[in-house]
């Protein structure tokens, strides 16, 4: 499988001297010669040979005060509408792009996942670990922050082409934002790559005026991406927030992740217990 040149040009992010992803042509130079060569000589997906995004600066932004605040939910599970929606395709080793928005009042056992980079036996014993939509219903009840917007943006986060995600699944998320008139968002990727792309994803939304914080149970995945601000839990990939069942841990893991972001971007890694 041969993989053409992306002439497109770069989005041009608002109110930013950033670009999301730093040296794009350079990354997407060793991508191709690397990963993407030897996937398309042999059908092996040889992480080994993958070159990760660096970027060496933070984007910065103010603060927000929560109880004044519209929070949007992004997850990069791959949750669909199981009755209404289609899957994430999961059998393209190169990811899909696309996103699927769910309303935030949906029954968490209304969604289905479809994401193949991950274990799957967590989020189905316990969706709240990557899908924390009741917690975040109840801390909104409890005046925690003003509003879980009415929406959930949702993605699969096997993603390798880095430039993609920046050209194609970014735009749309910000998007999103824009027209729920978020104030912040809250991104919990799944799986290790699924770190990358909310990390790209969390870099465009705070470019654009909204305060963001990735959540991560890996440093050594998040750090390079540079997000405005990162909260890095003690869990494990497919189990972002805390152990299944765990629902008290779940929802230290989301109120200390949230009170971030009322401190201005960039902030120094923060470990969450």
């Amino acid at each position: 499988m041969s993989i053409s040149p992306d002439t497109r040009p770069l989005p041009r992010w608002r109110n930013s001297e950033l670009t999301v992803l730093e040296a794009p042509l350079e990354w997407l130079r060793a991508f191709q010669q690397g990963w993407l060569a030897h996937y398309e000589q042999t059908g092996e997906m040889d992480w080994a040979r993958y070159t990760r995004p660096f970027n060496r600066l933070a984007p910065s932004g103010p603060g927000i005060r929560l109880e004044r605040s519209r929070i949007l939910l992004v997850s990069s599970a791959g949750g669909y509408l199981k009755d209404s929606q289609t899957p994430f395709d999961t059998a393209d080793p190169l990811g899909d792009y696309s996103l699927r928005l769910l309303p935030s009042e949906t029954p968490l056992e209304q969604v289905a996942f479809a994401h193949a980079h991950y274990d799957h036996a967590v989020v189905d014993e316990d969706p709240q670990t990557l899908l924390p939509l009741d917690h975040l219903r109840q801390l909104q009840s409890e005046g925690f922050f003003k509003q879980l917007l009415p929406v959930t943006v949702s993605f699969m986060g096997h993603q390798p082409n880095a430039l993609r995600t920046v050209k194609e699944l970014v735009p749309a998320i910000i998007e999103a934002a824009r027209s729920l008139k978020a104030h912040a968002a809250l991104l919990v990727p799944a799986g290790d790559l699924c770190i990358q792309s909310a990390g790209l994803a969390a870099r465009a939304l705070q470019v654009n005026g909204v305060a963001s914080v990735l959540v991560s149970w890996n440093l050594n995945l998040a750090r390079p991406i540079a997000p405005p601000r990162l909260a890095l839990v003690d869990s494990a990939a497919g189990q972002t927030l805390g152990a299944p069942g765990d629902a008290a841990a779940q929802r230290r893991a989301l109120q200390a992740a949230l009170t971030l972001l009322e401190q201005p971007a960039p902030l120094p890694l923060e470990l969450l217990d």
